[in-house]
């Protein structure tokens, strides 16, 4: 595997997303190559960053609040709860973490006065580091704990992430596609 120096930059938005809504629901495929002829070509993410787009009152969020949301990056569908937000998966390849505090717009300086104000308290991003991704990459989000928000009216996510185009071998596509799909090895 060897890198050909190009980059590939996916940017968009995920549709609009509840506050209760699990990461196994709904994850947006990115990217989708389904050249099954072109087995030498794949990517790696290199990285990855997300945030919320709108304001507090175009989220429905009229009160004082924190906000943590989960990100993850896979190769593939995964319909099990349980394996999301797992470093044990190998379809995830990448993780993130976000904190947001919707709070009276007063509390900060340079936010226009009255209404509420969503600040971005941190964010954090893990990759797997032997990764490839050779047919699909989903993003899936969701905002754990968040049931005394039923009131809002939910978030869209944009995200943008950068590939690195790799040149692979047919044995490391084999490898590849298998490690990127559902392994039951118990």
């Amino acid at each position: 595997m060897k890198s050909t120096g190009k980059t590939l930059t996916l940017a968009g938005q995920m549709p609009l997303r509840q506050f209760q809504s699990p990461l196994s629901r709904d994850p947006e495929t990115i990217l989708e190559y389904s050249n099954v002829l072109d087995i030498s070509k794949a990517w790696k993410v290199k990285e990855f960053s997300c945030w919320l787009q709108g304001t507090a009152a175009e989220m429905g969020l009229n009160k004082t609040v924190a906000i943590g949301l989960d990100v993850q990056l896979s190769t593939d569908t995964i319909p099990n709860q349980p394996d999301w937000n797992n470093a044990g998966e190998n379809r995830a390849v990448g993780w993130g973490t976000l904190s947001y505090y919707i709070t009276q717009a007063n509390v900060k300086p340079d936010a226009p006065q009255g209404g509420y104000a969503r600040l971005l308290m941190n964010s954090e991003y893990w990759m797997m580091k032997d990764h490839v991704i050779q047919n699909k990459l989903t993003i899936s989000a969701q905002a754990p704990g968040a049931s005394d928000l039923e009131s809002g009216t939910g978030y869209v996510l944009n995200y943008i992430v950068e590939l690195e185009e790799m040149d692979i071998t047919a044995t490391e596509s084999i490898v590849y596609n298998i490690k990127s799909k559902a392994q039951d090895l118990s």
